[in-house]
C-alpha cells in the first residue's frame, strides 16, 4: 500500500499539495469558504469525539459515535480534507476527492475489519450489519443524541490537539492566500488591511501552536 502513489498516509499532504496550487489559479467563492470552515469544525469536532471515545484492540467499540459510523474517525477526515479542497476553489478537485478517499483508505478499512473479525468475530460481524462503515443512514444517525457516551478526556493527547490545531492553520493559510489574491500584494500589505493581518497572525500563531504541543508530547513519552 506504502507504494502507491496516493495513501492514506500521504493522501492529505497530496490533497493540501494540490488545493495551494489550485488556489494560485482558482478564487474560492464566500459560499466555498463557509461550507469549508463549517466542514473543518464538524470534521475536527468528530476528530476529537473519535478519540476520546476509541478503545484500541481492547474492545470493539459500539457506542457513542461508534454507533452511527464504525470508522468515524476516517468520516472526521473526509471532511477535514473536503474542507481544503473547497478552499482550491476547484470543483473538479472537490468531486476527484471521494474517488481519492476510497483508493487511499479502501485498503486500510478492509485490513482493519479483518483485524476486528479475528480478535472479536460475534461482535464484528453484528456491528457490520447494524452500523454503516463510513457514512451515517436515516437509522444509524438516529444514535447521535448519545455521541459522547464512552468518551473520556484522559485519551486526547497532546500530538492529537497539535494535529487539530495543524488543520485550522492551513485554513487560515488557506484564507489569508485568498485574501491577498482578491486584494492584490500592495492593499494586502496597507497597515489598513487588518483581515490579512488578523489572518497571518492567526496562522502564525496556531502553527506555533501545534509544534509545542507535539513537542510536549514527545517530552512526555520520553520522561514516561
Amino acid at each position: 500500500m506504502s507504494g502507491r502513489f496516493v495513501n492514506r498516509g500521504n493522501l492529505r499532504d497530496v490533497v493540501i499539495a494540490l488545493s495551494l496550487g489550485l488556489a494560485l489559479i482558482h478564487q474560492a467563492s464566500m459560499l466555498e469558504i463557509i461550507a469549508s470552515l463549517v466542514l473543518l469544525a464538524f470534521g475536527c469536532a468528530l476528530h476529537f469525539i473519535s478519540k476520546g471515545v476509541l478503545i484500541r484492540n481492547l474492545v470493539l467499540c459500539r457506542e457513542g459515535v461508534y454507533a452511527i459510523v464504525r470508522h468515524p474517525y476516517y468520516l472526521a477526515n473526509y471532511l477535514i480534507d473536503t474542507s481544503f479542497c473547497l478552499m482550491s476553489g476547484s470543483i473538479l478537485l472537490v468531486g476527484a476527492y471521494p474517488f481519492l478517499f476510497f483508493w487511499a483508505y479502501g485498503p486500510t478499512m478492509r485490513k482493519e475489519e479483518r483485524e476486528l473479525l479475528s480478535r472479536h468475530p460475534d461482535e464484528a460481524i453484528k456491528a457490520s450489519l447494524d452500523i454503516p462503515l463510513v457514512f451515517p443512514d436515516a437509522d444509524s444517525v438516529k444514535a447521535w443524541p448519545d455521541i459522547f457516551a464512552g468518551f473520556s478526556l484522559r485519551r486526547i493527547s497532546s500530538r492529537e490537539m497539535a494535529r487539530i490545531t495543524r488543520f485550522w492553520a492551513v485554513e487560515f493559510l488557506f484564507m489569508l492566500l485568498n485574501d491577498l489574491k482578491e486584494e492584490g500584494l500592495r492593499e494586502f500589505i496597507s497597515p489598513r488591511d487588518y483581515d490579512g493581518v488578523a489572518l497571518a497572525a492567526a496562522f502564525l500563531f496556531l502553527s506555533l501552536v501545534s509544534v509545542v504541543l507535539v513537542r510536549f508530547g514527545a517530552l512526555g513519552r520520553r520522561a514516561g
